[in-house]
Order: structure tokens, then C-alpha cells, then sequence
């Protein structure tokens, strides 16, 4: 899209006129001093969502075509050559074939046999900014290998309904603007992010006209769709330290309701089903809300992830229902009400503490010693008490701080609800106190020790890998660590580990220093993927009591 400048909110007259327009309603003072009719002005959203003038399209075409003649004569030899090999690679691998919108991906050999398993990558010459938004994000977020065990959400089942469709569909838009707002975490395309807005503007147009349409609102295509504008609202909302609203999600089970079983038998639908359910789970803990999945047919939780997710939406009921309780500053809760959360929550912490024994035994973390050589002082930017583990991958780390979340929000409610009790029996309240802090502590340990394999020495670049970062890898692995996991970890770590240290960050009773390190991890993710800093963002919200000497 050829950018025209900023456009005039004057009325039609004037803009024709080439005058001022003061704007004046309901008629400019220009109409009235020359007796015209005023016809108005345009509508704000119509000029955020304006196409190209045609005096621009011209002006861009003239431009284009002065520089094909431009560079014709020296590149005609290449050209032909070039093709020549193309044709011929194509032949041969059986892969190589344009498709997708704007016929903007093209499917290399060489990358189909590592990431993409003969999936279609965009084409990295598209000069673009959404075309390189939307190639680094399938670059750089979704064609990278995982377990399965790990794969609970949407994006895997993106590449195969995204290659066949039209440019100007829902779900090519959706895509362009959850890539641009992505990409909008780098330094030096933050402006990617302004332009992710018009995109999304028009995505949300074609959503209301395909939620209305009988044969378009049970397609995948609109469903993933409106996931992935669930995923921008939460992708916006951290840059800008904003709530988000959870309005398409609910959207997301309006369609799901909507599709019906008969909609629902494939496998990527039923994929995409468990991904709404994911969805509705991870908001719920954020807004601190009930996560409801009455809605859903009954799902086959298969892998670890599917199962955590299961039993976290546990864990957002147990939220729902004792925080009115326990954040009721007006009104001291009762010892029944008291018992009643303390009893759901040592049941919750039980059910979810079954979760480890479930996972594979290649998830499983190792010390890794390869940061050992680092300053002193770089050693305590990046390393808390001389820890560091490496896992299979990034996602199999987020998932297991996605378990200790988990638990340390069941530990905090715990804490709080014993803060309220009063004393008896005093020797089994005072034991389970204990108990909870120590579980606390162990399972900061352990977020704190995953910070090295989500961010390495990195300290700003946005998501792009840069090769003078450091990543940790197993001890006596040859080659150092692989380039799929630096390229996701340069794009997703951050992400991945910055709610989990949040959640770190609330907590009391650790060692000293401790809660200092875990702020200067946020902060260093939020210098990394230019995320605006809360204004205010209390790092504790247990009563002190609970601990002598805690803040």
C-alpha cells in the first residue's frame, strides 16, 4: 500500500479548492462566506482505512516503471540465468512453486528440509513492510521445530490454511497485522507497528461481514481468524501495559458454539478448538476471571500441555472465587468463607502437582555450566545464584513456567487466605505457612533459572536473533546451540518468561536480593521488545505479615 501522506478531515469543497478548512460545524466557514452547501466531512475511520488515491497509484507506477528501465539492460543476463536455475530447482526438488497472497511465498528445498517439512515460506525479497512482517513471523514464530507434546496452541495449523488464500481475505489481514505489530518489537521497524493498526481496521471489518455470512462463519479460516486477533489485542495490550478487553475470545466461542459438531470432526478443527480453549484459560488468569468452558464438547487432553491447560482453568475458578473475598478491603472475611478458599485451594495444589509425573521424560531440564566463563558483573546481569538449565526447547520451557505459575498463584492464595485466619489450631497454621513459602521459593528458583535459556546475554535488538548473543546449551553439546533454538529464543523468549516473573515478582520470603534480580529481568524484557512500563505495577500482593521483615 503506496502511502499517500497525511489525509485532509476538511470538507469536499475546500480539499478541491486547495484552501484551508476550518471545520466548523455544521458548515465551514469557507461555504458560508461563498454561499456553497457544505457537504460535510469524512469519517475518522474511513480515512484510517483509506486505499491509495490514483494520483498516488499513478505517481508510484511512473516511479516503478522509470526504475524496471532503469535497470533493465544490466540485469536482463542475471535474469534470464537465474530463472534458468529456479526452473531447473524446481524440477528437481518438487517443491518450488509460488502461492499465497500476493503469490508471495515461495517453498525452498533447503528450508523445507529443516523447518518447514515442505511447508511454503514468504519470500524474503519482498520489499513490503507487511511482506517482511509476515516473513519474519512465520520465520521466526511459527516454522520452527518442536515436540509434540508441546503444541497446545493455534499458530502450527496457520502455514496450511494461510498458503491458499487471498490477499485481501480475513485471514490474510489478521496475519499482516499480528506480523506487523510482532515485528513492531524491533528497534528499527517500530513503525511496523503503526501500520499493523490499519491492517487490523480492516480485518475487523471483514470479521463483521463473515461472522453474518451462513458458509463463511464455519470455515477454520474465520475462526483462526479471529484467534489471531485475539492474539494482537494481547500482543498490544503488553507493549502498552494495557488490560486487555477478552472480546474476541469470547467472539472465538460465540463461533464455536455457532459451528456445531459437524464443523468440528477434522483434525485441525479440532486443534483450533483446543487453541480456543488455551485462549479462554490464558485470559482468564490474566483478567482473574472464571475461565468457562461449559461451552466446549468434552476434549481428549493427549499431550502435557493440553493437560496443563485443563487444570489451570482450575486454578482461574479458584482466582474468580476467592479474590472478592480476600481483596475486600471493607469487609474482614468470615472464618467459613476463609475455610472454604483454603480447602479449594489445597485441592487445586494437589491436582495440579500431579502434572510433572505426566510429562516426558525428555522434558526434564540440565544444569548447563557454559556461562561459567562470564565477568562477575555480566554473570549477575544475566544469572541468578549461578544457575542455569537448559531444556528440549523454548516452548517446553514456557510450558513448565507456565506450571509454576500456576502453583505460585495457588501458594499465594494460600498465603493470603492464612493471613486472614485467625490462630487455631496455631502449630498446624504456622506448618503450612512454611510449607507454602518453601514451595514458593523452590518454584522461583526455577523460573530464575530459565532466564538464561529465554534471553541469553541479549540486553536490547528487539526479536531478531543477533550473533553476539550468548545461549546457554547442555554441557559437552558440540557446535554450540543450534540455530533454531537461537532464533526462537531471540523471538519468543521474552515473551514466554515475562508473565512467569511477573508472577515471581509478587512473591515475599525469598532470599535477599532476589525480587531486585527478577525486577531487572522484566525491565530487561521490556528494553528488548519496547514494552512500555507500567505506571503502576505493585510487585506484591500478599499481606506482609505473612513473613517478619517482607515488604
Amino acid at each position: 500500500m503506496v502511502y499517500g501522506g497525511k489525509p485532509s478531515t476538511g470538507c469536499k469543497n475546500c480539499r478541491q479548492r486547495k484552501i484551508k478548512c476550518d471545520e466548523q460545524k455544521p458548515a465551514c466557514t469557507q461555504c458560508e462566506s461563498t454561499n456553497r452547501v457544505c457537504p460535510g466531512y469524512p469519517d475518522h475511520f474511513d480515512l484510517v482505512l483509506r486505499d491509495e488515491t490514483q494520483s498516488v497509484s499513478r505517481k508510484a507506477q511512473r516511479t516503478k516503471r522509470r526504475l524496471a528501465n532503469t535497470k533493465a539492460p544490466a540485469t536482463a543476463t542475471a535474469t534470464a540465468t537465474a530463472t534458468t536455475a529456479g526452473t531447473q530447482s524446481a524440477e528437481s526438488a518438487g517443491r518450488a512453486r509460488f502461492a499465497g497472497p500476493n503469490e508471495g511465498f515461495l517453498a525452498s528445498s533447503a528450508t523445507a528440509t529443516t523447518a518447514t517439512s515442505g511447508l511454503i515460506l514468504p519470500r524474503s525479497f519482498q520489499d513490503s513492510p507487511e511482506q517482511q512482517a509476515v516473513n519474519a513471523f512465520f520465520s521466526n514464530y511459527i516454522l520452527i521445530p518442536r515436540l509434540p507434546h508441546s503444541r497446545r496452541g493455534y499458530l502450527e495449523v496457520l502455514p496450511p490454511l494461510y498458503q491458499n488464500t487471498r490477499p485481501d481475505s480475513l485471514l490474510s489481514l489478521a496475519t499482516s497485522a499480528i506480523a506487523l505489530a510482532v515485528g513492531g518489537g524491533s528497534l528499527s521497524t517500530r513503525h511496523f507497528r503503526d501500520i499493523s493498526v490499519t491492517y487490523f481496521g480492516k480485518a475487523l471489518v471483514k470479521t463483521s461481514r463473515a461472522i453474518r455470512d451462513p458458509v463463511e462463519s464455519v470455515k477454520d479460516e474465520t475462526l483462526m481468524s479471529v484467534l489471531l486477533l485475539s492474539f494482537y489485542e494481547r500482543v498490544l495490550a503488553k507493549n502498552e501495559s494495557k488490560t486487555i478487553s477478552g472480546v474476541h475470545d469470547t467472539g472465538a466461542v460465540a463461533l464455536v458454539k455457532h459451528r456445531g459438531k459437524e464443523n468440528g470432526q477434522s483434525q485441525l478443527s479440532a486443534q483450533l478448538l483446543l487453541a480456543v480453549q488455551t485462549q479462554v484459560v490464558s485470559n482468564a488468569a490474566i483478567l482473574k476471571t472464571s475461565a468457562d468452558l461449559d461451552s466446549f464438547r468434552p476434549t481428549n487432553f493427549e499431550n502435557a500441555a493440553s493437560r496443563l491447560t485443563s487444570l489451570s482453568a482450575q486454578v482461574s475458578d479458584l482466582l474468580a472465587f476467592a479474590n472478592p473475598t480476600l481483596r475486600n478491603y471493607n469487609q474482614m472475611p468470615s472464618q467459613e468463607q476463609l475455610t472454604s478458599i483454603l480447602d479449594r485451594a489445597i485441592e487445586a495444589e494437589a491436582q495440579v502437582a500431579t502434572w510433572p509425573q505426566t510429562v516426558p521424560d525428555d522434558w526434564f531440564w540440565k544444569p548447563s555450566h557454559t556461562f561459567d566463563n562470564l565477568a562477575s558483573h555480566e554473570s549477575k546481569l544475566y544469572v541468578y545464584n549461578r544457575r542455569v538449565d537448559v531444556y528440549p526447547d523454548i516452548w517446553v520451557a514456557s510450558i513448565w513456567n507456565s506450571y509454576r505459575a500456576t502453583m505460585l498463584k495457588i501458594q499465594y492464595t494460600i498465603l493470603q487466605t492464612l493471613g486472614f485466619m485467625r490462630p487455631p489450631p496455631l502449630s498446624r497454621t504456622a506448618a503450612r505457612v512454611v510449607t507454602a513459602i518453601n514451595t514458593v521459593q523452590a518454584l522461583v528458583d526455577d523460573i530464575c533459572g530459565s532466564v538464561p535459556f529465554h534471553l541469553g546475554t541479549k540486553t536490547f535488538g528487539g526479536p531478531a536473533d543477533r550473533r553476539e548473543v550468548r545461549y546457554p546449551c547442555p554441557d559437552g553439546a558440540r557446535g554450540g546451540p543450534s540455530d533454531d533454538y537461537r532464533k526462537s529464543a531471540a523471538g519468543l523468549g521474552g515473551w514466554f518468561v515475562l508473565e512467569p516473573l511477573k508472577t515471581a515478582a509478587r512473591a515475599i520470603c525469598l532470599r535477599e536480593g532476589q525480587n531486585e534480580w527478577i525486577e531487572r529481568q522484566i525491565e530487561r524484557v521490556q528494553r528488548i521488545y519496547t514494552i512500555k512500563k507500567p505506571i503502576d505495577d505493585p510487585t506484591s500482593e500478599m499481606p506482609s505479615p505473612m513473613c517478619p521483615g517482607g515488604r
